[in-house]
């Protein structure tokens, strides 16, 4: 407690570009990606015990992720209390558990200020910390920043911040910018169902109590059913079994020679080949070729180049690798990269006309 400073929020003083994993239960990551929820509450769950009830302990983040970028992971779990916050302090109706995705990464955002309610006046007037007619969400806020939302990247659990997957990191940014440049829009999730509203039966006066009879009332007549004394169609042959023996043998109909027997259907054409290359040196020999000319060329080129694997992923990240590197593996090829600051990037190979052109141009 003596590092945390208590006159109020803490803010980033680097923007770090470490990428740090952070679940999210549902249905608080469809909040936070479809309605502009920008804190996060993060705790542990002390269970309950001979005693003593279950606790919550509010955490605060390590020194090195504030700061930073933290990729939101939506977890299998559904929080049932969130459902109900939800409704009570937005009005929404979150949707069902088997429709908002589960057990991939939805969105990024960078981790810009932590407070307390100690120290931040906001937690009584901010609509997503404690709204009016709902209870407080928690102590310590996570308040995020630069949220963008992309396509569901399916991946393993991780433990809470721990830094992300390097080889997930390449899909994450393309995602980013697919999502950022407009090519991708965020999906929009059917909600249940609004409840009919239900109305008053109407009040039906007691009826007039019936006076009872004197005299009991007579019965009614019997009536009988005719007898029907026709025979009786014989019972058929018995199936004896356990101790009174085996079940007689089963007729199996003769098959009539005229019918013939039936034909197999066909099978399935074959698939077609996957497109592009389908192994990593021959991803490699297809950038060596295109960038043996000498000129700059851009991500789109190389990717189409690079081509992908029978999965349906791209071979470029793994078949190129940083002009300069100590260990050069067989199927990799040695490039370099110029970006211009907007997301666009160019690359050629290390020695060309255009990397030394650009490097007397631009020392």
């Amino acid at each position: 407690m003596n590092v945390i400073p208590m006159a109020g929020p803490y803010r980033y003083t680097h923007a770090g570009t470490e990428v740090f994993h952070l679940p999210l239960a549902r249905p608080w990551t469809w909040a936070l990606t479809h309605h502009g929820m920008w804190s996060v509450f993060v705790h542990d769950v002390e269970p309950a015990r001979q005693g003593v009830p279950e606790r919550r302990h509010p955490l605060h983040p390590p020194p090195e992720v504030l700061g930073s970028w933290l990729a939101i992971y939506a977890t299998r779990d559904y929080d049932a209390g969130a459902v109900a916050w939800l409704r009570k302090a937005h009005d929404l109706e979150a949707p069902a558990g088997d429709v908002l995705p589960a057990g991939a990464y939805v969105a990024m955002a960078r981790l810009a200020e932590v407070s307390t309610v100690g120290n931040d006046s906001r937690c009584a007037s901010d609509p997503w910390w404690w709204h009016r007619g709902a209870p407080c969400r928690g102590t310590v806020a996570w308040w995020l920043e630069e949220v963008m939302v992309f396509e569901p990247l399916v991946a393993a659990p991780a433990p809470r911040l721990s830094r992300v997957d390097r080889e997930l990191l390449p899909e994450l940014r393309e995602r980013v910018r697919l999502a950022r440049d407009g090519v991708w829009h965020p999906e929009a999730y059917a909600v249940p169902a609004a409840l009919p509203a239900i109305s008053p039966e109407p009040v039906v006066p007691p009826a007039a109590p019936v006076p009872l009879p004197t005299t009991p009332a007579a019965p009614p007549p019997r009536q009988e059913l005719p007898a029907d004394n026709s025979p009786v169609a014989p019972m058929g042959a018995v199936e004896q079994l356990g101790l009174f023996g085996e079940p007689p043998p089963r007729l199996v109909h003769a098959i009539a020679r005229e019918n013939p027997a039936p034909t197999p259907a066909p099978p399935p054409p074959a698939l077609p080949p996957p497109d592009g290359p389908s192994s990593l040196e021959e991803g490699a020999a297809r950038i060596r070729a295109l960038l043996g000319d000498g000129a700059w060329h851009d991500m789109t080129a190389l990717l189409g180049a690079a081509g992908q694997d029978e999965a349906g992923r791209t071979l470029l990240y793994r078949v190129t690798c940083p002009a300069g590197a100590a260990t050069l593996l067989v199927h990799q090829v040695p490039v370099i990269l110029r970006g211009d600051g907007q997301g666009g990037c160019w690359y050629a190979s290390p020695g060309t006309p255009a990397y030394v052109h650009a490097e007397a141009t631009h020392p």
